[in-house]
């Protein structure tokens, strides 16, 4: 299994590259993209390191509808069509699920995928399918004003945590680890700001609640990236 699933997780990542570079201009050379090389290596070691199942039945908080967000669902979803299993996503947006179904059903063939437009945690409370792998991506973080996004995470994190198989994972997008300098645009304005906290970002109320075992879930903390924008990654007990 784990010789069938880092093949896929190589396939998967050769195909993102390929679609990526030839949908956006110098999409290497932009600020940030590069860090996908990164996101996609350390998933990469995740799964090869915790990932027990034979199929991936994958749930999307955020749909992956805009090239200029990067795309990373991309990736998730070539993995799954090539691994076997189905992908599901939710999100408000309802012209990025369009955009999302249109990109993926050209491009990843024998996907099975929906999108979904509709409210996140009440999407997770009553999910199309059982997940072992769920991608906490939804609400746009604000440095500035970080408290409702990491809320919003948690509620996503209370209503689907029960329902996962032991073994499952769960990551969440856009965290700062302490120490890290992020830059940050916002209203034409740039500032660099050191974080001081622990943690900061959609998932600091999971990071938080985790670290503390007051969770079903372990903390997957071997494969942080410190200072750069971090996945959590969590594993269900």
């Amino acid at each position: 299994m784990k010789t069938k699933l880092g093949s896929c997780l190589e396939t998967a990542k050769n195909d993102y590259c390929s679609f990526m570079s030839s949908n956006v201009d110098n999409f290497w050379g932009k600020n940030g993209y590069k860090d996908r090389l990164i996101q996609m290596d350390v998933f990469t070691e995740v799964m090869l390191s915790h990932f027990e199942f034979d199929e991936i039945n994958l749930i999307e908080t955020g749909v992956s509808g805009k090239l200029s967000y990067g795309l990373f669902g991309f990736f998730l979803g070539s993995l799954v069509s090539n691994y076997g299993g189905q992908m599901h996503s939710v999100d408000l947006d309802c012209e990025s699920c369009k955009s999302s179904e249109e990109i993926f059903s050209k491009n990843i063939k024998n996907l099975k995928y929906k999108t979904y437009c509709k409210d996140s945690v009440e999407f997770l409370k009553y999910p199309p399918i059982i997940p072992n792998i769920v991608h906490l991506d939804s609400y746009d973080f604000n440095l500035y004003n970080p408290f409702p996004s990491a809320l919003h995470c948690w509620k996503e994190f209370e209503a689907i945590e029960k329902l996962m198989p032991t073994g499952g994972i769960i990551f969440i997008y856009d965290n700062w680890m302490k120490g890290t300098f992020l830059q940050w645009f916002q209203n034409g304005n740039e500032s660099l700001e050191e974080i001081k906290y622990p943690v900061i970002g959609k998932g600091a109320n999971i990071y938080n609640e985790v670290l503390q075992n007051r969770t079903n879930f372990e903390l997957l903390d071997e494969f942080h990236r410190p200072f750069k924008n971090t996945k959590i990654y969590i594993k269900k007990k």
